[in-house]
């Protein structure tokens, strides 16, 4: 199984993730420019999960009422996100990695709410909030139905 390791700016979170990219997305939603300080949010999720090595500084903030965000509280990097339903699907952010060689963007989300000041890469489909959210309304159902 394949294995990435990271961390945070100052080293006090380290983690690892498992096993092989499920999906590389590059958030454009107002929150997520917020708490990268401008910029769009770059994370995946891995087939084997995250795990967390040190964690003492890994805080989660609710963010909104279905996600959390993962930051560490000494150096303020930003970490991870969460689904609050779901807290072990954990999307790492790419900037936390050691190593992201091989890892390609999948999509870029949330397009419809991107800022003026910089244009959105055609390197990778385009989605708008609502595609997202009908997207995962529907893996959730069909989930359930298995």
């Amino acid at each position: 199984m394949t294995k990435r390791t990271g961390q945070c700016l100052c080293g006090g979170v380290t983690l690892t993730a498992h096993g092989d990219v499920i999906e590389a997305d590059v958030c454009h939603c107002s929150m997520c420019r917020r708490q990268g300080g401008g910029g769009a949010y770059f994370a995946a999720r891995f087939t084997g999960g995250i795990t967390f090595e040190t964690s003492e500084t890994l805080k989660w903030y609710r963010g909104s009422t279905h996600g959390e965000r993962g930051f560490c509280t000494d150096c303020g990097a930003s970490i991870a996100w969460r689904l609050q339903a779901h807290p072990d699907k954990v999307g790492v952010s790419l900037g936390a990695l050691n190593d992201t060689s091989g890892i390609q963007i999948n999509s870029h989300i949330f397009t419809d709410n991107g800022p003026d000041y910089y244009t959105i890469p055609t390197d990778a489909p385009h989605k708008t909030g609502q595609q997202v959210m009908t997207e995962f309304m529907e893996r959730q159902q069909q989930a359930e139905n298995k």
